[in-house]
Parts: C-alpha cells; sequence; structure tokens
C-alpha cells in the first residue's frame, strides 16, 4: 500500500460518510509522510474521541486530527482560549508508544513500571514519538458525552465497515494495536473475522498485520502496559508477526 491509495481510501470512507450528510466526522491520517517509510509501521485504535463542544458533533465540516491538535488533546499545559484538550486516554497512549517504541528499538532493553509513570511529565518527549505512530479511533465521529457509547459506535461501525476495512488495509501496519473488549469487537465486524476472530487482550494476523487487543488507556496501568509493549515487541523481534 502507499500514501495515494489511503488517500483514496479515505475518500471512500470520509466522502461517503459526507455524501450521507453524516455529522461530526472526525478523520484520521498519518501525521507526516514519514509514516510510509517507517519499520515497524504502527497504529495504535482507541475507541471513541469526545467532542470538545457540542457544536463539534453538528458540525457539517469534517474535522482533522493533524499533529497540533493531537498536542492540545494530551498536554494539559496548552489551553489557546479553548477548553483544555488534556485527555488521560490520549496522554497514557502516549506514554505506552514510548516503552513500546524503546522495546522495539533494543530487544535487550528493560523498561520498568517505575520508569513508565515517570514518564508522564516529558510532555515534550511524548509529544515527539509520536510524530510518525498513526493514532486513531474506530469510531469516525464524535461523541457526544463523556461516557463509552456503544450503540451509536456499532450503528456507525456497521454502516461503514466495508469501507473502514480498506481504509485500515491501506494504513499497512505492521503493529496494530486496539484498546477495549467492544472495539476488538468491532474489529472482528469489519474484518468479518470467524475463525482467525481477535480476543480481547490476545492477538491474531490480518494479512501482513499483526492485532493486538488490550485494556483501554483511561486509567494508568503502568505495570501492564510494560508487559504488553514486552509482548508486541518480543513478537516482533522474534518475526511472528
Amino acid at each position: 500500500m502507499s500514501k495515494e491509495q489511503f488517500e483514496q481510501a479515505c475518500e471512500n470512507l470520509y466522502g461517503k460518510m459526507e455524501k450521507d450528510g453524516i455529522k461530526g466526522i472526525v478523520q484520521y491520517k498519518p501525521f507526516f509522510d514519514d509514516y510510509w517509510t517507517q519499520n515497524p509501521k504502527i497504529v495504535i485504535c482507541n475507541y471513541e474521541a469526545f467532542a470538545p463542544e457540542p457544536s463539534y458533533v453538528d458540525s457539517d465540516k469534517a474535522w482533522l486530527l493533524n499533529y497540533d491538535e493531537f498536542h492540545w488533546w494530551f498536554d494539559e499545559r496548552e489551553n489557546r482560549g479553548k477548553k483544555k484538550g488534556k485527555s488521560k486516554t490520549v496522554h497514557y497512549t502516549t506514554m505506552f508508544v514510548s516503552a513500546l517504541l524503546k522495546l522495539l528499538k533494543d530487544q535487550s532493553a528493560v523498561f520498568s513500571w517505575k520508569e513508565m509513570k515517570a514518564s508522564f511529565h516529558k510532555y515534550d518527549d511524548l509529544y515527539q514519538i509520536m510524530k510518525n505512530v498513526m493514532y486513531m479511533n474506530i469510531r469516525p465521529t464524535w461523541a457526544k458525552g463523556n461516557r463509552l457509547e456503544s450503540e451509536p459506535t456499532k450503528k456507525i461501525v456497521h454502516e461503514y465497515k466495508n469501507e473502514m476495512k480498506e481504509y485500515i488495509e491501506a494504513l499497512d501496519a505492521d503493529i496494530f494495536v486496539i484498546t477495549t473488549r467492544e472495539a476488538s469487537e468491532l474489529f472482528n465486524i469489519i474484518f468479518d473475522l470467524k475463525n482467525e476472530r481477535l480476543a480481547f487482550k490476545k492477538s491474531t494476523k490480518v494479512n501482513k498485520t499483526r492485532v493486538f487487543s488490550m485494556k483501554h488507556f483511561r486509567w494508568p496501568r503502568y505495570q501492564y502496559w510494560c508487559d504488553k509493549a514486552k509482548e508486541i515487541a518480543d513478537a516482533w523481534h522474534n518475526i511472528k508477526i
């Protein structure tokens, strides 16, 4: 796959949603073109994003998560005259990715839960490590509140599962990490997985992509994240994916 193929897949997904009159569309794309040359290419997929303001949910214009907006999401030092963009989920996600990248770079590296916890306040470092990692949510629209919206998310994913499959495949990921039991089940629906279903907290392989399911990043689980990062890195180093 290539950037051009991915852009076409984006048009097929988001363009169709716009033509169908879907409001509150959230577009996810790699922040920079360097994503396409990474080895491994990593995608981190959470469940849904909560709208910072009610107007986002009803907007006719699609909103793109770019690198600057991502910074506002996870760094509570940023305000920019709006509601603070702080998201614990996004912040903890970056901490996990930091550990994962370290272990992928050096198989003999050790990353302790204390080291992970200490990384919480390294805002600039965490921001930088996400430059070439694809971040997304399984739901391509805003959620209204601050609680998991299972039914609206299921509905939108079921409606556009074919386009979402093409979109995810076009990312050409080597490692695809997806959080929550609900998102794992939706992944099975998108790819119509039957024999090689993605079980919660387990892994499966779709084409050349190894998909890892794990707990949500909303709450701090430092040791769990360290263990999961090691599991993924070991799989990569042992050429099991």
